[in-house]
């Protein structure tokens, strides 16, 4: 593999024994030609030749030059994630092959053979039509998009899919909907072994960390995302006006989507303390490397998962947390007895676009809901 620039434009070069003759494509950078290079090296090593390698990569582009192509731009972690692993599954696909026939087969595929839950199947799906359709306004072109044609429940397990996982004892795969909340019991224990209180069963207790116990209140208090939370700055939290200034990472194409978080008057003495004599970084977790994002998050979301272990709250996640959180908003009063927020203002809270995704969220109790008879 060679590449040089020519022009405004890089030259991929590429030789090989299955290759009849020499392969060249012209990328606009130097970063998108060694990465289509690399793949397709590799996937002449492995004995890949794609029918119609040798046609203009313009004209009919392999799926995983594409990808990578998109992904050289800023995208939101998630769907980053999911294209990189699409780019190997899909590696020896070109544009031209993707027709409506092939999406249904892609989708039973992943069904039938990966046996993937649907909401795994549709994050794949969306990631890849992102990806199709960002090439295509590259080059100004319009184009149906077959993915986008695919029926409603389209990643829902059929009759004919689970006969055919039946014969390998398999049973189709459901999406779960997490529905925890957290009692009062629950949240005591936590706070516990947060404080360094040993269980009565247990050996050891867990180290006391003023920084990870200032992290849980903060996400339980507010519903930050994780991420949201430990990269925030302590010139982010605006005490004089009792609001947080959070950077968002749930933005169009990976772009940072900035909101102001209010701060509960519980939640302002602790943060005041937490916050004095300090600089920079809010938490000491995260250095400030963007590409340890990942690693941190990762490691942060095992501790969570460690300190509920320990607290007796084996099914509770992080992310439960931020369930926990939305359904706090929607159920504050204010001083008069009346709700304290309204609908679309915990939408923005939460640093959601749609309010549907309340209903996701709003995990609120039967007991809660009773209680209002009595009012």
């Amino acid at each position: 593999m060679h590449v040089r620039r020519r022009g405004n434009v890089f030259e991929l070069k590429v030789q090989h024994k299955l290759l009849p003759k020499t392969f060249y494509a012209t990328f606009p950078t130097e970063a998108e030609a060694r990465e289509y290079g690399g793949r397709l090296e590799a996937l002449l090593d492995r004995g890949i030749l794609v029918d119609g390698l040798i046609a203009e990569r313009s004209n009919d582009p392999l799926l995983f030059g594409l990808i990578a192509s998109y992904r050289s731009g800023a995208l939101p972690p998630a769907r980053d994630a999911i294209l990189a692993v699409l780019a190997d599954e899909l590696a020896g696909v070109q544009l031209s092959a993707v027709t409506y026939r092939w999406c249904e087969a892609w989708v039973a595929q992943l069904k039938r053979e990966r046996h993937l839950a649907p909401g795994t199947i549709r994050k794949r799906v969306s990631a890849l039509s992102h990806a199709l359709e960002a090439h295509f306004r590259r080059l100004e072109q319009a184009w149906a998009n077959p993915l986008r044609l695919l029926p409603r429940g389209y990643s829902s397990y059929s009759r004919e899919d689970a006969a055919e996982l039946a014969a390998r004892d398999l049973a189709p795969r459901r999406d779960v909907t997490r529905d925890r909340r957290l009692d009062a019991a629950e949240e005591g224990r936590i706070r516990s072994a947060l404080a360094g209180e040993r269980r009565p069963d247990r050996e050891r207790s867990l180290a006391a960390d003023p920084a990870f116990a200032m992290l849980f209140d903060l996400i339980l208090e507010t519903g930050m995302r994780l991420r949201e939370a430990y990269t925030l700055r302590v010139e982010q939290v605006d005490l004089a006006s009792g609001t947080i200034n959070v950077a968002g990472t749930k933005g169009r194409d990976g772009a940072p989507k900035p909101r102001q978080v209010p701060i509960k008057p519980a939640l302002r003495p602790l943060l005041s303390d937490y916050c004095r004599d300090r600089v920079g970084l809010l938490f000491p977790f995260w250095g400030g490397d963007r590409a340890e994002l990942a690693r941190v998050t990762a490691a942060l979301s095992r501790r969570f998962a460690r300190l509920f272990d320990y607290a007796g709250v084996a099914d509770f996640t992080e992310h439960d947390l931020r369930h926990e959180a939305c359904c706090r908003w929607v159920t504050l009063r204010n001083s008069r007895g009346g709700w304290m927020f309204s609908d679309i203002e915990v939408c923005r809270i939460m640093g959601w676009s749609d309010p549907r995704m309340m209903l996701r969220y709003a995990s609120l109790r039967g007991t809660d809901l009773a209680a209002r008879f009595s009012e």
